[in-house]
């Protein structure tokens, strides 16, 4: 497939290429210049600094049973022959990592990779965890209350280290909106700069978000991926509705082997509708990386 841009100045601001641990070595073999590698787990962590160690120039890391009691809720259907559903899925779990924990690691890694970002975060309503043995997704899902307080501590932490946050918002715009609303209406501490990865909610959420935030410490940002967004009809819209010196490309791709090719699949999209060339597309959107990482 011809290309008209030059690879170099290529920017993923978000991916989980480290997903494949068996192809890790070829995350240093990209013709991507930039990745930015998102961990969703605490186990991630420890993967995404040794490659932010391994590969310096290519990657930007990102960093009791009554316990699950008030954090899981049931939503299958409420008949009576599975009443103890949530209860037999909880005996299941191995024990939960404690805040203390997961907190002090997260913030060590800040320390540890000054460059780093944080990511990804969010909020999702639709989430559940996963059978622990059939590896399916299960009837449990985390409540959005508990997801929201997690996030609050993320965003608390990336503001203290001026870091850029990913995060994604999957049917929790009017979520997002409200917990934006109360930190900047109460004077909160805010992360200098959020980007909501591979958006797929309304134009008119992108303009209410960036009326937002118009004149507050937050730069908010926008990217997009084929992987996730090329199903949304809506999507040459959305690329149109954001503001050319916030939008941002990305995978979010879970090998290094086939990132290169999506990546120039959103490169050529995000020119088509922008009614740009590649290379522009290219040089904005490298432009619009180098500021929201913030190194």
């Amino acid at each position: 497939m011809e290309v008209n841009f030059t690879w170099s100045k290529t920017c993923d601001v978000h991916t989980h290429a480290h997903d494949d641990v068996e192809n890790l070595e070829k995350i240093g073999d990209l013709k991507t210049n930039k990745v930015c590698l998102m961990g969703t787990r605490l186990e991630d962590l420890d993967v995404v600094s040794k490659l932010a160690t391994d590969f310096q120039e290519k990657d930007e890391p990102s960093e009791s049973k009554d316990h699950y009691r008030t954090i899981l809720k049931d939503i299958g259907p409420k008949v009576h022959s599975r009443s103890n559903y949530l209860e037999e899925f909880i005996n299941t779990l191995p024990p939960p990592t404690s805040f203390n924990k997961w907190h002090r690691k997260l913030e060590n890694l800040l320390e540890t990779h000054p460059n780093s970002l944080l990511g990804e975060v969010g909020l999702d309503k639709t989430f559940r965890l996963r059978d622990q043995e059939s590896k399916r997704l299960s009837q449990a899902q985390t409540t959005l209350q508990h997801q929201i307080a997690i996030f609050e501590k993320q965003l608390d932490l990336a503001a203290k280290y001026n870091r850029a946050v990913s995060m994604h918002c999957v049917q929790s715009t009017g979520a997002i909106t409200q917990l934006l609303n109360k930190r900047i209406n109460e004077q909160q501490p805010l992360p200098p700069r959020l980007c909501i990865h591979s958006f797929g909610g309304s134009v008119d959420t992108i303009k209410a978000l960036v009326k937002q935030t118009k004149g507050t410490s937050l730069e908010l940002y926008f990217s997009f991926s084929i992987v996730i967004n090329d199903r949304n009809s809506r999507l040459p819209d959305l690329i149109k509705a954001v503001p050319e010196d916030k939008l941002l490309i990305e995978t979010d791709y879970h090998s290094p082997k086939g990132l290169d090719y999506y990546m120039l699949m959103i490169i050529k999209l995000v020119s088509e509708v922008k009614e740009w060339t590649e290379t522009t597309t290219v040089e904005k959107t490298r432009e619009n990386f180098i500021k929201f990482i913030g190194n």
